[in-house]
């Protein structure tokens, strides 16, 4: 379970799995099988046996996953920047792991194993899941923006007291409006007979003259 990149510093600890098929129940064929075991168990590998269908079903989410991730990443141009956090920096060596080695490499990870595809349907399912979430969170905040507006400010707030305050009819300011006039009201009733009055004594100027 490891490559040149993962044993570049050596064996110990990385896992051996294996699993003991077509040996039979013959001494000579035992001891050969112990013996080439027995290289990697010297060298500090942890030695793991188990059915290849159960290997197989790991190896899509440990290794497929692990390579599909990081070619993904490789494909963004990730660069390091003075502000890396140590989750970032564990993808950049993600991507350096993953693309040391070749696509073939890759590849047959996809093809001979029939749990790659559903691996992959998951890794895609997962993606849209997020984003879905994503999508409707924001969804959520634009819908009470537009329908139900900002809201209301807090009156103990500073702000509240420089908001410019509604216009009070009975405050001298007001006076300064021009309310429309009224043709039944007082003041347009004296109006119009001023107005006749001037009109009738005019006349009367007219006559005399």
């Amino acid at each position: 379970m490891f490559g040149p990149e993962s044993a570049s510093d050596g064996w110990a600890g990385l896992p051996f799995v294996f699993d003991k098929v077509r040996v039979g129940d013959c001494p000579a064929r035992l001891a050969r099988a112990e013996a080439f075991l027995d290289i990697f168990a010297r060298e500090g590998c942890v030695m793991e046996e188990m059915p290849c269908c159960k290997h197989d079903e790991l190896a899509a989410e440990t290794q497929l996953l692990t390579h599909t991730v990081g070619r993904m990443l490789a494909l963004l141009n990730l660069r390091a920047t003075p502000i890396d956090t140590k989750g970032f920096e564990s993808l950049l060596q993600l991507v350096d792991n993953t693309c040391s080695d070749s696509f073939d490499l890759y590849n047959g990870l996809f093809m001979y194993n029939k749990n790659s595809m559903e691996l992959l349907n998951r890794l895609q399912w997962a993606l849209d899941t997020v984003k879905k979430r994503l999508f409707d969170n924001l969804h959520e905040v634009l819908r009470r923006q537009l329908f139900e507006g900002s809201p209301p400010l807090n009156r103990d707030s500073p702000d509240f007291s420089s908001a410019s305050p509604p216009l009070n009819r009975d405050s001298p300011d007001s006076s300064s409006a021009s309310p429309p006039l009224k043709s039944d009201s007082p003041d347009s009733s004296s109006a119009t007979e001023s107005t006749d009055h001037d009109l009738d004594a005019h006349d009367d100027d007219s006559g005399n003259n």
